[in-house]
Protein backbone atom coordinates (compact mmCIF):
# COMPACT_ATOMS: atom_id res chain seq x y z
CA UNK A 1 0.00 0.00 0.00
CA UNK A 2 2.91 2.46 0.62
CA UNK A 3 4.64 1.20 -2.34
CA UNK A 4 1.34 2.38 -4.05
CA UNK A 5 0.99 5.83 -2.04
CA UNK A 6 5.12 6.44 -2.94
CA UNK A 7 4.11 5.93 -7.20
CA UNK A 8 1.04 7.90 -7.26
CA UNK A 9 3.16 11.17 -5.33
CA UNK A 10 5.59 10.92 -7.92
CA UNK A 11 3.45 10.23 -10.65
CA UNK A 12 1.66 13.83 -9.21
CA UNK A 13 5.38 15.28 -8.38
CA UNK A 14 6.62 14.99 -11.77
CA UNK A 15 3.07 15.88 -13.62
CA UNK A 16 3.05 19.04 -11.81
CA UNK A 17 6.60 20.29 -13.09
CA UNK A 18 5.79 18.82 -16.37
CA UNK A 19 3.13 21.19 -16.01
CA UNK A 20 5.02 24.19 -14.86
CA UNK A 21 7.02 23.88 -17.76
CA UNK A 22 4.99 24.04 -20.14
CA UNK A 23 4.21 27.68 -18.67
CA UNK A 24 6.61 27.89 -21.71
CA UNK A 25 3.88 29.44 -23.24
CA UNK A 26 3.31 32.05 -20.44
CA UNK A 27 7.45 32.80 -21.39
CA UNK A 28 6.43 33.51 -24.90
CA UNK A 29 3.70 36.34 -23.71
CA UNK A 30 6.11 38.60 -22.31
CA UNK A 31 7.79 38.27 -26.19
CA UNK A 32 11.45 38.87 -24.84
CA UNK A 33 14.25 36.89 -25.48
CA UNK A 34 14.08 34.74 -22.19
CA UNK A 35 11.69 32.64 -23.99
CA UNK A 36 14.47 30.85 -25.38
CA UNK A 37 16.55 30.15 -22.73
CA UNK A 38 12.65 28.85 -21.54
CA UNK A 39 12.76 26.41 -24.59
CA UNK A 40 16.29 24.95 -23.55
CA UNK A 41 15.20 24.16 -20.75
CA UNK A 42 12.08 22.52 -21.74
CA UNK A 43 14.09 20.80 -24.45
CA UNK A 44 13.98 17.45 -23.94
CA UNK A 45 10.35 17.20 -23.36
CA UNK A 46 9.96 19.67 -26.70
CA UNK A 47 11.65 17.10 -28.52
CA UNK A 48 8.91 14.28 -27.89
CA UNK A 49 7.07 16.71 -30.14
CA UNK A 50 9.37 18.69 -32.39
CA UNK A 51 13.12 19.31 -33.25
CA UNK A 52 14.49 21.66 -30.91
CA UNK A 53 18.20 23.07 -31.83
CA UNK A 54 20.39 24.69 -29.13
CA UNK A 55 22.61 27.73 -29.35
CA UNK A 56 24.73 30.11 -27.11
CA UNK A 57 25.29 27.17 -24.82
CA UNK A 58 21.79 28.16 -22.73
CA UNK A 59 19.19 28.93 -25.29
CA UNK A 60 17.50 27.02 -27.64
CA UNK A 61 14.53 27.35 -30.72
CA UNK A 62 12.24 25.03 -32.75
CA UNK A 63 13.73 25.50 -36.16
CA UNK A 64 11.13 26.36 -39.35
CA UNK A 65 12.46 25.10 -43.06
CA UNK A 66 12.51 29.31 -43.78
CA UNK A 67 11.38 31.61 -41.98
CA UNK A 68 11.20 33.96 -45.48
CA UNK A 69 8.92 31.77 -47.37
CA UNK A 70 5.16 32.05 -46.07
CA UNK A 71 4.75 28.05 -47.17
CA UNK A 72 7.60 27.02 -45.35
CA UNK A 73 8.04 29.31 -42.53
CA UNK A 74 5.82 26.96 -39.84
CA UNK A 75 6.07 23.45 -38.61
CA UNK A 76 3.59 20.87 -37.40
CA UNK A 77 4.21 19.21 -33.93
CA UNK A 78 4.54 15.35 -34.45
CA UNK A 79 2.21 15.49 -31.40
CA UNK A 80 0.19 18.50 -29.70
CA UNK A 81 1.01 20.17 -26.18
CA UNK A 82 -1.61 20.92 -23.78
CA UNK A 83 -1.51 24.02 -21.95
CA UNK A 84 -4.67 24.79 -19.76
CA UNK A 85 -7.45 23.91 -22.22
CA UNK A 86 -5.66 24.74 -25.29
CA UNK A 87 -3.77 22.42 -28.01
CA UNK A 88 -0.30 23.88 -29.11
CA UNK A 89 -0.05 21.65 -32.35
CA UNK A 90 3.14 23.90 -34.15
CA UNK A 91 5.63 26.62 -34.27
CA UNK A 92 5.32 29.91 -36.53
CA UNK A 93 8.26 32.00 -37.43
CA UNK A 94 8.48 34.39 -40.08
CA UNK A 95 10.74 37.27 -41.15
CA UNK A 96 10.12 39.88 -44.04
CA UNK A 97 11.88 43.05 -44.73
CA UNK A 98 9.88 45.42 -46.18
CA UNK A 99 12.62 47.75 -47.22
CA UNK A 100 11.50 51.41 -46.12
CA UNK A 101 8.56 50.26 -44.03
CA UNK A 102 11.03 48.22 -41.78
CA UNK A 103 11.72 44.73 -40.76
CA UNK A 104 9.24 42.02 -39.46
CA UNK A 105 9.47 39.27 -37.75
CA UNK A 106 7.14 36.43 -36.11
CA UNK A 107 7.31 33.78 -33.53
CA UNK A 108 5.09 32.13 -31.56
CA UNK A 109 3.26 28.74 -31.30
CA UNK A 110 -0.03 27.78 -33.74
CA UNK A 111 -2.86 26.49 -31.84
CA UNK A 112 -5.98 24.76 -32.55
CA UNK A 113 -8.34 26.19 -30.28
CA UNK A 114 -10.16 29.34 -32.13
CA UNK A 115 -8.79 33.07 -31.11
CA UNK A 116 -11.56 33.68 -28.27
CA UNK A 117 -10.46 30.60 -26.16
CA UNK A 118 -7.28 31.61 -26.70
CA UNK A 119 -7.66 34.50 -25.32
CA UNK A 120 -9.79 33.57 -22.50
CA UNK A 121 -6.88 31.77 -21.08
CA UNK A 122 -4.79 34.03 -21.63
CA UNK A 123 -6.69 36.48 -19.33
CA UNK A 124 -3.96 37.76 -17.10
CA UNK A 125 -3.26 39.85 -20.42
CA UNK A 126 -4.83 42.77 -21.59
CA UNK A 127 -5.97 42.03 -24.83
CA UNK A 128 -7.31 44.50 -27.41
CA UNK A 129 -9.61 43.91 -30.36
CA UNK A 130 -7.99 45.08 -33.60
CA UNK A 131 -10.64 43.34 -35.46
CA UNK A 132 -13.55 41.15 -34.16
CA UNK A 133 -13.19 37.85 -34.11
CA UNK A 134 -9.90 38.17 -36.42
CA UNK A 135 -6.78 40.08 -34.50
CA UNK A 136 -5.99 40.52 -30.65
CA UNK A 137 -2.97 42.62 -29.48
CA UNK A 138 -1.48 42.63 -26.11
CA UNK A 139 1.21 44.27 -24.00
CA UNK A 140 2.19 46.57 -26.85
CA UNK A 141 5.56 48.87 -26.44
CA UNK A 142 7.64 50.84 -28.93
CA UNK A 143 11.45 52.27 -28.84
CA UNK A 144 13.10 54.67 -30.27
CA UNK A 145 16.35 54.42 -32.49
CA UNK A 146 18.11 57.12 -29.82
CA UNK A 147 16.80 55.05 -26.91
CA UNK A 148 19.22 52.17 -24.92
CA UNK A 149 19.29 49.15 -26.35
CA UNK A 150 17.17 47.70 -23.78
CA UNK A 151 14.38 50.12 -23.41
CA UNK A 152 11.43 49.62 -24.54
CA UNK A 153 8.44 51.66 -23.61
CA UNK A 154 4.17 50.94 -23.04
CA UNK A 155 2.79 51.56 -26.46
CA UNK A 156 -0.55 54.19 -26.00
CA UNK A 157 -0.72 54.90 -29.51
CA UNK A 158 -4.55 54.53 -31.04
CA UNK A 159 -3.10 52.84 -34.25
CA UNK A 160 -1.17 49.97 -32.84
CA UNK A 161 -0.40 47.31 -34.74
CA UNK A 162 0.48 44.20 -37.09
CA UNK A 163 -1.17 45.73 -40.47
CA UNK A 164 0.03 49.27 -39.73
CA UNK A 165 3.61 50.52 -40.23
CA UNK A 166 5.86 52.17 -37.40
CA UNK A 167 6.34 55.42 -37.27
CA UNK A 168 10.01 56.73 -38.73
CA UNK A 169 12.72 55.55 -36.34
CA UNK A 170 10.81 53.42 -34.21
CA UNK A 171 10.42 49.68 -33.53
CA UNK A 172 7.29 48.14 -32.13
CA UNK A 173 6.68 45.16 -30.02
CA UNK A 174 3.92 43.09 -29.19
CA UNK A 175 1.68 39.79 -28.73
CA UNK A 176 -1.09 39.02 -30.92
CA UNK A 177 -3.97 36.48 -31.24
CA UNK A 178 -4.64 36.06 -35.38
CA UNK A 179 -7.00 33.89 -36.77
CA UNK A 180 -4.85 33.59 -40.18
CA UNK A 181 -6.71 31.50 -43.16
CA UNK A 182 -5.08 27.75 -42.21
CA UNK A 183 -4.32 28.68 -38.45
CA UNK A 184 -4.83 30.42 -35.36
CA UNK A 185 -1.43 31.85 -33.79
CA UNK A 186 -0.26 33.08 -30.49
CA UNK A 187 2.91 35.16 -31.64
CA UNK A 188 5.14 38.12 -31.13
CA UNK A 189 6.21 40.55 -33.29
CA UNK A 190 8.90 43.16 -33.48
CA UNK A 191 8.60 45.14 -36.47
CA UNK A 192 10.09 48.48 -38.02
CA UNK A 193 13.78 49.43 -37.35
CA UNK A 194 15.75 46.46 -36.62
CA UNK A 195 19.18 47.12 -36.25
CA UNK A 196 21.62 43.70 -36.33
CA UNK A 197 22.30 44.64 -32.30
CA UNK A 198 19.01 44.92 -31.63
CA UNK A 199 18.04 41.61 -33.33
CA UNK A 200 20.82 40.10 -31.54
CA UNK A 201 18.96 40.96 -28.07
CA UNK A 202 15.20 40.47 -28.71
CA UNK A 203 16.09 37.70 -31.60
CA UNK A 204 19.39 35.93 -30.41
CA UNK A 205 18.15 32.46 -32.56
CA UNK A 206 18.04 34.45 -35.94
CA UNK A 207 21.45 36.18 -35.05
CA UNK A 208 23.78 33.27 -33.54
CA UNK A 209 22.72 31.14 -37.50
CA UNK A 210 22.58 34.59 -39.14
CA UNK A 211 20.10 33.54 -41.17
CA UNK A 212 18.61 37.08 -41.46
CA UNK A 213 21.22 39.60 -42.50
Amino acid sequence: MFKNVFILLFLFLASTASADKLALIEALTSCNPDFFKHVYDYKDELKNHTNVETFNQNQAYIPVENRSDPTKNFIYFQSPIAYKNLKLIGYYDSAMDLKKMGKYYFWGFIIENDINQIRNSLDFLEWKNMEDNLLYIANPKIRSINDDIQVWHKNTGSVVGVKTIPAPNTTEKLLLIEKGENMHLLICSIQGVVTNNLLKQERPDIYANKVIK
